[in-house]
């Protein structure tokens, strides 16, 4: 007994080596049949299968629980599909055919019954999108290799693109859903929620995309090499310092071209972005602290779908649902605050760089680097990387 299973390139090859095979000794090429190919692979005769029968499709039936599995484009799933030529089973395949069979051994036995021709065979499963998770965690480790060996002018000029694209996902949240006073008066849920989805979604989107140096999916990144001990701290540090030095001197540049365009001279963006500043500013230590750590945990989530995702479309879906959580509730991210609050401050806010640097960026940046070390990073080498 075999499991016959009618394969593309199967008869192409055998037809191509015995036509080669002709062209040598200066004989006429001779059909093809399925002993011919059979005996050139070593394989059982096709005597030893079943009496051959022209057709145009026929099904294929295996005792055991063993079933024919095409796997080629216009083949049909536990089926064989006749080429457009006639052809027999045992017995000669014109080497105008561009179909052949593949032959494997096995204790079943087989017999062929004709298929309906008004059932079609259902058609196979499409193949998943998504890595599994212990498989995401080593493309960040990976990641976490190349980034170690990576040119320190590299990092810093991808830090700073990240933190343009960065800056001009905040400055839409701010002109967008931080600009709708009226919205958040008569349903601040639904304000919220607008904030979270128009802006950030879109500047994390573009950063993964052009291949940015973001710090806070650094840490993360960094974090798992460092646990897998594929790299050192040294290197960890050398990345967070260009990609945050980076980051910062993107948001700076872009605040500026945003005032220079007058980009918030609506007087509800203005007041948007002053307010936006002032806020954040007066949040005690712990409270910048806590709401840092929560962030990073959902940005590096983000980080982790695109990783798992095959396709552009489901890294934009796993960019989408967790940073517009964190910014629906509030969140702190150190890399957004690094445009947000020195745009309120052009605006005309009443914050000082001091009070900028110690009452958010530190605060909030020790609680991305505690949330991605404990929620993603450690938490996932737990899981994935010990083995």
């Amino acid at each position: 007994g075999s499991e016959v299973v009618f394969d593309h390139s199967f008869a192409n090859l055998n037809s191509r080596r015995l036509h080669h095979q002709s062209r040598q000794t200066g004989a006429s090429p001779p059909p093809i049949t399925m002993a011919s190919v059979l005996q050139s692979l070593a394989l059982p005769s096709a005597s030893q299968l079943v009496r051959a029968t022209p057709c145009r499709q026929r099904q294929v039936s295996v005792a055991r629980g063993v079933v024919g599995s095409p796997r080629v484009p216009g083949s049909v799933r536990f089926g064989i599909v006749a080429a457009p030529s006639s052809w027999t089973l045992g017995g000669v395949l014109h080497s105008g055919s561009s179909r052949g069979f593949r032959v494997v051994p096995n204790t079943a036995s087989v017999s062929f019954t004709t298929a309906p021709p008004s059932a079609p065979s259902p058609p196979p499963a499409p193949a998943g999108d998504a890595l599994p998770p212990p498989a995401v965690f080593n493309v960040a480790c990976a990641a976490a290799e190349m980034r170690a060996k990576q040119d320190p002018s590299t990092t810093l000029a991808l830090g700073f693109s990240a933190g343009l694209l960065i800056g001009v996902g905040a400055l839409l949240m701010t002109c967008v859903g931080g600009a709708s006073p009226g919205l958040a008066t008569a349903n601040p849920g639904l304000s919220a929620y607008l904030k979270g989805a128009i802006g950030l979604p879109a500047g994390l989107t573009l950063v993964i995309l052009t291949g940015g140096e973001l710090f806070t999916g650094n840490v993360f990144i960094m974090l798992s090499g460092l646990f897998s001990k594929r790299v050192s701290a040294a290197a960890l540090m050398r990345n967070w310092s260009l990609s945050f030095v980076g980051n910062f001197l993107g948001c700076l540049a872009l605040a500026y071209l945003a005032v220079g365009a007058n980009t918030a001279a609506a007087p509800a963006a203005k007041a948007a972005a002053m307010g936006l500043a002032a806020a954040k500013c007066a949040l005690p230590f712990s409270v910048a602290f806590i709401k840092g750590i929560l962030c990073n945990w959902l940005v590096c989530l983000a980080i982790w779908g695109t990783m798992a995702s095959t396709s552009v479309a489901g890294k934009i879906l796993a960019i989408f649902w967790p940073i517009s959580m964190f910014v629906a509730l509030g969140f702190e991210h150190s890399v957004a605050n690094m445009f947000i609050i020195p745009h309120g401050m052009l605006c005309g806010a009443k914050v000082t760089v001091g009070e900028m640097m110690m009452n958010n960026i530190l605060p909030v940046t020790l609680g991305n680097i505690l949330g991605a070390a404990v929620f993603a990073s450690g938490l996932m080498y737990w899981s994935y990387g010990r083995k």
